[in-house]
């Protein structure tokens, strides 16, 4: 009965076919809303048998993947991921600026102050309108010093959410180099491996938020994954990755480190051109530094320009004791000055007593009653030395003292001091006068340098203590790790001067020669970097002092984040006028005048309206992070960097919709080739069950044949 037999292996083998086909159909239906299921479809073909047809096989049971749309969606994806965080950070650092148009913005905080300063020279005797104004600027800088810590936190969080993404983005590809075995296992012994695939495909969609993949399908089952850059992800084997937040928001930044194990200390990051990881590196260290070296920029623009005014006020009485910023200066400096500066000393009642008057040209202070001449030389140790020998001269518990930075001025007896430049002829040290310069009479503050025009000298002694260090890190254009170079103060630098310490800083293959230049401005003393531009040049560490000040050489010149952005967060009064508001110089005394005559009175409001008309005079900025340098008033600079903020926001929020709607394109698209159609699983299982039926109904017939043949005794 060799046709019969046929008959039953062909039948038995649709019923085979036909009940995979239901399994698959059913499988689809209970995963229809599945996130990033693939449907599977039941491969079928004809089975022969010595050339007869024999039934039918399944050859195979595949996913319906399309790696074209899918690669689109991983592209789509990776750009919704990078620009997500993006949007979201600078969104949160915007709205720490707060509504231009509220109460309780910076901006708000700046119109509030000088409306204070107006108050105040409406009734300059009035203590409790000083009180008022000393207590908005405080305000406005506490406003500055919460939004500079608002930036810095939300780039630690970008840190910390980096080291995360790390760390998943590490498990993800692990999970999916495991299920490429398994895969391969099952394709090599002929077994459904729909599933372990459908698994690895939804690691791989995961993945790719995080960042961009490129995958490729491998021969004998399984993916190979690589980044867009060519790092290989999922190969034999998982990569390994790793990386370490940084300790705090000015500390250099760590890298995403590629395979230490081989020892290649490979970075990843140049091989991340999406993906949150991307979004998340170029927020924090552009977006976000950009920002906030823009609002230390504006904190210390503002500062100085109000220092430069209420130097040359004075309060009334005037202040007995003068005490300087900290300059970075040693005593060694050449005192660096032009022109001519005037000392007023007065007793308690206001009336000029003795007039000094500083020559920095001629390198004298001539005393008018006694007369007297005071000869110093061309440094700041031997300029201290003569004011001092003047101040004592005039009042005999008077002096001067120049120490680890800072200048100080006394006089006693109930005298005070007032300082004004020369109006023919004013003093001059890289753009300041000798008392905006020496801060003697600051209204802002802070503990290292406001501002980076230092005024030193190539031939003065850098001043840097032994053992001192300066360490950079080299990569490419392409983040890719060149070189570390680290500058000792050792051997001959010990002692040397500005010069020497440039020419070691660019020496070829000790120091940053290679891949750019240190210049010092002869004009300001300030010491800049320009980098080649086939280089990044980072500042890892410096632990230089220049004499006792406590200032490094980055910070005298501005050569770090926390020497520039910093500047937000340690702003403030100066604390004598926190101290005692009524000390607030809001008179122009005229030193002028004739000694025994009246110097300064208590009614005088000039200071004050001198005051606020700083806050609309045209000034040059300096390029500031976002902010690029330009001329104008601080009230217009203030609004451009709110605008810069409100901008930066507004630009990734908009590419943010973009993303997204791209990436729902993407994925809608995928999902109409690659995702279930319940309508069409429904139709296929109805043709399964009937295919089954049929196939069942050949049985039924071949078994009723049989029966027949058998009881007409077919043998």
């Amino acid at each position: 009965m060799p046709g019969l037999n046929g008959v039953l292996l062909s039948s038995l083998s649709g019923l085979r076919a036909a009940q995979t086909g239901l399994n698959t159909a059913s499988q689809n239906i209970a995963n229809a809303n599945t996130p990033g299921y693939v449907r599977t479809e039941t491969v079928l073909s004809p089975r022969t048998q010595l050339g007869e047809g024999g039934g039918v096989e399944v050859t195979a049971i595949r996913r319906a993947a399309n790696r074209f749309l899918a690669a689109a969606m991983y592209t789509s994806e990776a750009s919704r991921g990078a620009a997500t965080v993006r949007a979201d950070l600078l969104s949160r650092a915007q709205q720490s600026f707060g509504d231009p148009a509220g109460e309780t913005s910076i901006f708000a905080g700046l119109d509030d102050f000088w409306s204070t300063l107006s108050q105040v020279g409406l009734d300059p005797s009035s203590s409790l309108r000083r009180g008022e104004a000393v207590g908005a600027l405080q305000s406005l800088f506490s406003e500055v010093q919460r939004i500079g810590q608002s930036i810095q936190a939300l780039a630690l969080e970008a840190d910390e959410r980096i080291a995360d993404g790390v760390a998943e983005a590490q498990n993800l590809i692990e999970r999916i180099a495991s299920l490429n075995g398994e895969i391969r296992l099952n394709t090599r012994v002929g077994a459904d491996a729909s599933g372990a695939e459908n698994a690895q495909s939804a690691l791989i969609d995961q993945l790719a938020a995080l960042m961009d993949v490129r995958v490729t399908p491998q021969a004998d089952g399984g993916v190979q994954v690589r980044t867009t850059g060519g790092a290989l992800l999922v190969g034999v084997e998982a990569a390994q990755l790793r990386y370490v937040p940084g300790a705090d928001a000015f500390s250099t930044p760590g890298t995403i480190r590629f395979n230490e194990q081989v020892g290649t200390q490979s970075n990843l990051e140049p091989m991340l051109l999406g993906g949150e990881l991307r979004g998340l590196i170029d927020v924090r260290d552009h977006d976000l530094a950009n920002l906030a070296e823009a609002l230390g920029g504006f904190s210390a623009a503002l500062a100085d320009a109000l220092n430069q005014v209420h130097n040359d006020n004075a309060s009334s009485p005037p202040l007995a004791q003068l005490t300087g910023r900290q300059t970075g200066l040693i005593g060694t400096d050449d005192v660096g000055f032009t022109g001519k500066a005037i000392v007023g000393v007065a007793d308690q009642d206001g009336v000029l007593r003795q007039r000094l008057t500083i020559d920095f040209d001629a390198l004298t202070i001539t005393a008018e009653s006694p007369a007297a001449t005071f000869n110093f030389t061309a440094t700041v140790a031997g300029f201290a030395t003569a004011l001092n020998n003047a101040l004592a001269a005039a009042t005999p518990s008077g002096g001067a003292s120049f120490s680890d930075g800072v200048l100080e001025m006394n006089v006693g007896g109930g005298g005070g001091l007032v300082i004004q430049q020369d109006s023919a002829d004013p003093s001059s040290r890289s753009g300041r006068g000798f008392s905006h310069f020496f801060g003697l009479n600051d209204i802002a503050s802070r503990p290292s340098p406001l501002f980076f025009e230092s005024g030193v000298e190539p031939g003065d002694l850098h001043g840097l203590g032994a053992g001192g260090e300066i360490t950079y890190q080299v990569r490419d254009a392409a983040g890719r790790f060149i070189a570390d170079r680290t500058i000792s103060i050792a051997g001959p630098l010990v002692g040397g001067t500005w010069s020497d310490l440039v020419s070691e800083l660019n020496a070829v293959n000790t120091g940053l020669g290679q891949y750019g230049a240190f210049s010092m401005d002869s004009a300001t003393g300030r010491i800049t970097f320009a980098a080649n531009p086939a280089f990044k040049v980072q500042l890892v560490s410096d632990t230089t002092e220049r004499g006792a000040t406590g200032v490094s050489f980055t910070a005298l010149n501005g050569l770090s984040r926390n020497a520039t952005a910093g500047r937000a967060l340690d702003i403030g009064v100066s604390s004598f006028l926190t101290a005692d508001s009524s000390k607030l110089a809001i008179g122009r005394p005229s030193l002028s005048v004739a000694i025994g005559a009246q110097l300064i009175e208590a009614g005088d409001n000039r200071g004050s309206t001198a005051l606020a008309a700083a806050r609309d005079i045209v000034r040059s900025f300096p390029t500031a992070g976002a902010l690029p340098a330009q001329s104008a008033t601080l009230a217009t600079y203030a609004s451009r960097l709110g605008g810069e903020a409100g901008r930066l926001s507004a630009d990734a929020e908009r590419a943010e919709k973009g993303a997204v709607a791209v990436a729902t394109a993407a994925g809608d698209r995928r999902a109409q080739v690659e995702g279930v159609t319940l309508d069409d699983e429904l139709m296929r299982m109805t043709i399964y069950q009937n295919a089954y039926a049929a196939s069942a109904r050949v049985v039924q017939a071949a078994t009723d044949m049989l029966d027949i043949l058998l009881s007409l005794g077919y043998r």
